[in-house]
């Protein structure tokens, strides 16, 4: 889950199995199981008709943590603000060792969570030019990028095409940052 609506979603298909629903927020809800019922596989069925799904394994649930947390952190606009080291985010707000975290992710995912979250801005970073309402360099500000030569020098590595020639495109292709 990666928005209010992903929310609400799950939060009305848990209700509507008869689940008690104590709190839904980005990746994780908590329910009220009395009796053992709905069982898992119901709950499970029920949240693969919306296109979401339980995870099970602790390696799993790590890897979707880190994205969650990060998809988290471009959404609160806290980049533009504030030097954050993602590194220093990740553990405190994971309560693990950096080097764990980064090990399991990379492992799971086959992609490093630098290069990872370089993905999630670039994309974030194309939902911005497609507003047409921040200039680049207001875009690379709200990013976290010190400079907009720095975004642009990615956003044309990972896209293949410059800020500007991705702004004129009729039919722009963004992936939804829960996708990436």
């Amino acid at each position: 889950m990666v928005c209010d609506r992903c929310e609400m979603v799950i939060e009305t298909a848990l209700k509507g199995l008869g689940l008690q629903v104590e709190h839904v927020q980005l990746g994780k809800a908590e329910v009220v199981r009395e009796g053992g019922k709905p069982s898992m596989k119901d709950i499970e069925k029920e949240l693969e008709r919306f296109n979401f799904g339980l995870i099970k394994d602790d390696d799993a649930i790590l890897a979707e943590q880190v994205k969650t947390n990060l998809i988290e952190l471009l959404n609160s606009g806290r980049m533009e603000h504030e030097d954050i080291s993602v590194s220093d985010y990740l553990a405190r707000k994971l309560a693990k060792s950096y080097a764990t975290i980064s090990r399991v992710f990379s492992k799971r995912e086959e992609i490093t969570i630098e290069k990872y979250f370089i993905r999630l801005k670039i994309e974030k970073a194309k939902e911005l030019v497609e507003y047409n309402k921040l200039s680049f360099s207001e875009i690379a500000y709200r990013l976290g990028y010190k400079n907009l030569q720095h975004l642009s020098r990615q956003f044309k590595e990972i896209t293949g095409m410059s800020m500007s020639e991705y702004q004129k495109l009729q039919n722009p292709e963004r992936k939804p940052l829960d996708k990436i």
